[in-house]
């Protein structure tokens, strides 16, 4: 579940009690003494993580502020130093995302996210199939660069204009265009959640890992790198996704529309010629990306061996400040001002240092070899049954839990019963972090899920039905391709 807002109304009922819970296992687990084997620093660490995910999951105070508690209680508790808890919040993997964020909302600042979306749109034919097809994409390829909640706000509104047109041109066929407008929709959302797994900075999960198999086993994982794994799995699962909204979930019997083709170019037309400001950002946006997919070749220039992923996110960040915007933008504008880029996701970045604490001391507390040995019997399951339900659980788990949080507190876990098991961590790690971000039954599963709820077209019976179906699709695809890619891509 991605981070929501507090509604203005006061707290939902599932707040309050998540207000009153967190506090009760936190202080019943302190009282109680831990268990055989494990240390105190642990099961006081098990209680901060109660309390934690009790409030992430109901959101009960907001997310951002529930991820600055291991700054408070590690110290507090003598689970760990004050040095100690913050110095994840300073990852290298958090200012990855940090300049990743950055350099999109320079795309945003320029409208330029929307004028590629609407170019991959007119080339997809006016089947209305096909243009659905065409959003998923479009929604696809711009989540792996920019959020996938801003992606989806960006794609509904283009999405219910040709909705309305469809409907209009067939009134006779109302129950099928109602499936249309639903089916679109949610194949908005589920492929801006989908197309989130193919880059580092897509989803925080993704850059998670990294950060985890960085800090605790010195094992870098590149932009390049994971785009092998992540790609592969976004170009099988976005039209598994299409096939199961227009086939099984929502089937239909529309009849090509130009005037919904027409929409498209009018939408396209309405953004004018391209900018001198959109070539610019296209062209430092580009370098950036083409830095992260080539940076070994890169590092073997004299003089950049010590580049990294995060030097070329936050070097990318500051060009933006200093590229000019062009005579059409006028004298003294750049590329990206400050004002723009303070409307990054902070909370999110709040939320990831949390979660890097949080598995630090699950790990040095000895939390998760514990953990690991209390799971020991599941360590002789063959390893495709291990990956499958390790997806299974996470999958089902994050349609109520916050993606980060439910990745961070579990990835300890799992790297405690890889090495249990003789696995390669990332076996089991990478196809988690898939998972976190495959939730596709509940409107509170995903900020895509709730932009397209919110819009007052779909009923959460309808989200759920082909949510569950994608679901056991994303068990099987994300299983199958882990198993196969994980070692080839990462060895």
């Amino acid at each position: 579940m991605e981070n929501t807002a507090h509604s203005k109304a006061g707290m939902a009922t599932y707040q309050r009690v998540g207000l009153v819970l967190g506090p009760v296992l936190f202080g019943l687990l302190i009282l109680m003494d831990p268990p055989e084997g494990l240390s105190v620093a642990g099961w006081r660490t098990v209680a901060v993580a109660a309390l934690m995910a009790s409030w992430w999951a109901t959101e009960a105070i907001p997310v951002p502020a529930t991820s600055l508690l291991p700054i408070v209680l590690f110290p507090m508790l003598d689970i760990s130093t004050l040095a100690e808890a913050t110095t994840p919040y300073a990852s290298p993997v958090i200012y990855l995302l940090l300049g990743g964020f950055i350099v999109a909302v320079t795309l945003e600042r320029w409208n330029l996210h929307r004028r590629i979306a609407l170019n991959i749109l007119r080339r997809v034919g006016d089947h209305p199939s096909a243009i659905m097809l065409g959003f998923m994409v479009a929604t696809a390829l711009l989540s792996m660069w920019v959020s996938n909640t801003a992606s989806t706000m960006m794609m509904v509104p283009i999405a219910l204009s040709v909705a309305a047109v469809v409907m209009a041109e067939h009134k006779d066929e109302i129950g099928d265009n109602n499936r249309f407008a639903i089916a679109l929709l949610l194949g908005v959302a589920y492929s801006a959640s989908i197309g989130g797994l193919g880059t580092l900075i897509g989803t925080p999960p993704n850059a998670l890992v990294a950060g985890y198999m960085r800090q605790h086993y010195g094992i870098e994982i590149t932009f390049a790198h994971w785009m092998l794994f992540g790609v592969p799995v976004v170009v099988v699962m976005v039209p598994l996704a299409w096939l199961v909204l227009t086939r099984l979930a929502f089937p239909m019997r529309l009849a090509p529309n130009p005037a919904a083709q027409q929409l498209v170019e009018n939408e396209l037309a309405a953004l004018g010629p391209v900018r001198q400001v959109e070539r610019r950002v296209m062209v430092a946006s580009g370098v950036v990306a083409v830095a992260w997919m080539t940076r070994p070749l890169l590092q073997m220039i004299p003089g950049l061996a010590g580049l990294s992923d995060t030097i070329i996110a936050v070097g990318g960040a500051a060009m933006m400040f200093l590229i000019p915007a062009g005579r059409e933008a006028g004298r003294g504008v750049f590329l990206l001002d400050w004002p723009t880029a303070e409307r990054i996701p902070w909370g999110v970045i709040i939320l990831f240092g949390s979660g890097m604490s949080l598995a630090a001391q699950v790990s040095a507390t000895g939390l998760a070899d514990w953990i690991g040995g209390q799971l020991h019997t599941i360590t002789t399951w063959h390893l495709i049954a291990l990956i499958a339900a390790i997806v299974t659980l996470v999958i089902f788990l994050t349609e109520l839990t916050s993606n980060t949080g439910t990745t961070a507190t579990i990835l300890p876990i799992l790297g405690a019963l890889a090495d249990a098991s003789s696995h390669s961590p990332m076996m089991l790690a990478a196809p988690a972090a898939l998972a976190a971000s495959c939730a596709f039954m509940l409107p509170v599963a995903t900020g895509p899920n709730a932009v397209v709820f919110a819009r007052g077209h779909i009923h959460v019976p309808d989200m759920a039905a082909a949510g569950f179906r994608l679901n056991l699709v994303g068990i099987v695809v994300i299983t199958g391709l882990a198993y196969l890619l994980v070692p080839l891509v990462f060895g």
